[in-house]
Formats: C-alpha cells, structure tokens, sequence
C-alpha cells in the first residue's frame, strides 16, 4: 500500500488546523471579541512601542509611556466634550416643546386638506387605526411585558459589556508587551517547508493591512475634527459628538453618511427650518469626503491595497453578520489580506497546466509519431 505524500499531509493539516482556528472564532466570538479588539490595538501600537525599543528603552516602558499619553488624550476629550454636550442636551430639552410645534404646523395643514378633500375616506383610515390598535393591543402588552421581564437580563448583558470594555485594554497592554513572542510562536506553528512562501505572503499582507488601519485612523481623526468644528460653529445641536462619531465611522465604509449626515440635516431642520443653513451642513460633509478622496486618501493610504467597492460592501456585510461592529472594522483588512493571497493563487493558476495546457500538448506531440509509425 503505497504511503501518503508527506507534503499532502502537512498542507491538510495546516488548513485544517486554519480552519477549525476560523471556526472557533466564529461560533464563541463574543467571547473573543475583546481579545480580537486588544489584537487589534496591539498590533496598531507596535510601531511606537518598537521606536522606545530601537532607543534603547524595554518594551515595559514603551507601552507605559503609550498608555499615560492615550490617558491624558481621552481626559482633555471628555473634560471638553462633557460641558459640551451637557450644554447641548439642556439646550435640546429646552427647546424640544418648540421643535413639537413647529412639526405641528408643519404637518397639521396636510392633515387638514386630506381631511376637507377626503372626509370620507380619512374618516375610515381613522376607524381602521383605532381597529388595528384595538386588536393588537393584547399582544403589544404581551411585548411589554416580555421587554420588563427581560430587562434584568438586558442589565447584565450591559454589565458584561462594560465588563469586555475594562478587558480590551488589559489584553492590548500585555499584548504589546509580549508582541515578539505572540510573533515568534504564530512563526513557530508553520511547517517549515511552506514557511518561507507564508512568510513572504504575510509581510505583503502586513504592509497592506498597515498602512491601510494607519491611515484609516489618522484620515479619521482629521475628518472629525473637521466635522465636528463645522458643524459646532454653524451651531447645529449635538455637533460636536455628530462630527466626532461621523469622522470616527469613516473607518467603516460609507457609515459616515449615514451615522453623521442624516442626523445633522434632521436636527438642523428642527432648529433653523432653514435651506441655506441645511445645504452648509451638506456642504461640510461633501468637503469632508472631496478632501479624503483626493487629498487624505491618496496620500496616506497609498501603499494600502485598493478593493472594489462592491468587494468592501460584501466585506462589511459579512463581517457584521458574523462579528457585528468589531467585525465590520476588520472587514476591510481582511478583505485586502484575502486579495493578497487570491492574487497570488490566481496567478500559480495561469502559470499551470490545467490553464495552460502545456502537459496535454506535449502528451499529444509524443503520440503523434507512433501513430505515423504504426501507419507506414
């Protein structure tokens, strides 16, 4: 019986240990969302920790250093953005009475020429609603009761997050402490004959994945800046934390439309009713995105690997199906990895002979003459 091909049981066990690493993630990833977070920021901060090592500094000091330095950030963030948003929720609550009217006036005169055009007809829909709220009103209380009956279990789900937040940087600081050794035993798990190819495939993959989370967070913190103070000096309510949040979601791929341009028009709207003041907070956003795609973007992501946009959209979808936000922030990165390696398949692909037919040629060629033989 002839005995298996060394290589052939090497490559099947690499992928399969790959692929039950792969799966394990997946079906507990809520509870390795904050390791994968930590990872994440680990391997973010490895060049800063890496310059206090080329300086002669131990790794301990560089991740303290980094650590005091993130602290002193995030306190000047909150002791300026906390005022400020206290304002803006006072100011919100005051004028809320106001904004309700001005819906009021703005929607009762609709209602009142349906009415007068359809009395009829207003007057069923009216019925058909008090019918519908009669009927369902039993199972909306059902649905209440069901929301305070979970809402213990909803409090512990919010403990437990908070308690993953208090993890995420615990795992990231000794992460970035024992970053070599991480490297070094995730090195150690590759056979040797595939260690060369893997590990020349991996440092492309890392100069992409980068450059491109590098550059994504600097493009990021640039574009909330500008949001934010765009919007704080035409005084739109919550502008500060709307700018803020929308440049910060710039990571995630058309997000920052969505969380920051739609609730800026609203709010704008409820307090100016104003078309010039609702096409400048248009005209922040439009800015903001001329100035990444043609300026930030260029420049800073430069070495990163470009993706297909329809590739990022199912990139995004899958990675929040599967991990939700922290998966819809590695999308990308994955997605680009992937690239890399597709790359580097389809190309072995057209260099072979199933693409190029070469073998089958060359098969041919040797019988032809001793068919020109058996002939004569």
């Amino acid at each position: 019986m002839r005995r298996p091909d060394p290589a052939v049981l090497r490559l099947i066990v690499f992928v399969g240990i790959l692929a039950a690493t792969v799966a394990l993630l997946i079906t507990f990833r809520g509870i390795f969302q904050p390791l994968l977070l930590g990872l994440l920021f680990a391997y973010l901060f490895d060049p800063l920790v890496g310059w206090f090592e080329k300086r002669g500094r131990s790794r301990v000091t560089g991740v303290v250093v980094l650590v005091l330095l993130l602290l002193i950030a995030l306190t000047g963030l909150l002791l300026f953005a906390i005022p400020a948003l206290g304002q803006q929720v006072d100011r919100l609550a005051d004028r809320l009475p106001e904004y309700q009217e001005r819906i009021r006036t703005l929607v009762k005169p609709w209602f009142d020429r349906l009415e007068t055009r359809y009395p009829a007809e207003f007057e069923e829909m009216q019925q058909r609603v008090v019918e519908s709220v009669r009927a369902n009103l039993p199972r909306l209380l059902s649905i209440a009761g069901t929301w305070a009956g979970g809402l213990f279990s909803n409090l512990l789900e919010f403990l437990l997050f908070l308690l993953n937040l208090v993890f995420v940087p615990v795992f990231a600081f000794y992460l970035l402490i024992d970053w070599p050794k991480v490297k070094n035993g995730m090195v150690g798990m590759i056979p040797l004959p595939y260690r060369a190819v893997t590990l020349a495939r991996v440092g492309e993959v890392d100069q992409a994945i980068a450059s491109f989370l590098r550059g994504q967070l600097t493009i990021a913190m640039i574009l909330a800046s500008i949001n934010a103070i765009g919007l704080t000096l035409m005084g739109i309510p919550f502008g500060f934390l709307i700018g803020v949040v929308a440049g910060l979601a710039n990571m995630i791929p058309y997000m920052s439309l969505v969380v920051g341009l739609a609730p800026a028009m609203v709010l704008c709207w409820a307090e100016y009713q104003s078309w010039p003041m609702l096409i400048g907070v248009v005209a922040i956003f439009s800015g903001s995105q001329l100035l990444e795609g043609t300026v930030l973007s260029p420049r800073i992501l430069s070495k990163s690997v470009n993706l297909h946009p329809v590739w990022v959209m199912l990139a995004v979808i899958a990675g929040g199906s599967l991990f939700g936000f922290v998966g819809m922030l590695i999308a990308v990165p994955v997605a680009a990895a992937v690239q890399v390696f597709a790359r580097h398949w389809l190309q072995l692909y057209r260099e072979s002979d199933v693409y190029t037919g070469i073998e089958d040629e060359e098969s041919d060629e040797s019988i032809e003459p001793e068919a020109d033989g058996s002939d004569e």
